[in-house]
């Protein structure tokens, strides 16, 4: 896993910033910092700081992991995206019944791997 570059942390920031229904100065004022740095922090001018990274991560709920990308080349990076989207977005509730279903599909495609080696030895 590496942390992504600038733009996406500026993106990122921006959308969660307007998802919490902030302007950038309510955020500024919420982290004690300049409007103008939340600013240039969005339009990847430059990185925040590392501790006004983790005020804003704080104030806007946003999930440290939102920012970590896989460097793993992935033939199905577009299914693996809306898979991490569906789950970031997810309320509690749709999270649990997400983990039982797959719990519930995992377990099922061991079953069928076993199966299917049982019938190879045999």
């Amino acid at each position: 896993m590496i942390i992504s570059d600038k733009n996406y942390i500026a993106k990122k920031i921006k959308e969660y910033r307007k998802k919490s229904g902030l302007t950038q100065a309510e955020l500024a004022e919420k982290i004690d910092i300049g409007t103008k740095q939340i600013s240039r922090i969005e339009v990847a001018e430059f990185y925040p700081s590392l501790s006004t990274f983790f005020k804003i991560v704080d104030v806007l709920n946003i999930d440290i992991n939102d920012f970590v990308v896989s460097s793993v080349k992935d033939n199905n990076h577009k299914v693996r995206k809306r898979l991490l989207d569906v789950i970031y977005n997810a309320s509690d509730e749709e999270l649990e019944f997400y983990d039982r279903l797959v719990t519930f599909a995992n377990d099922e495609v061991t079953e069928i791997k076993k199966n299917i080696l049982l019938k190879k030895i045999y």
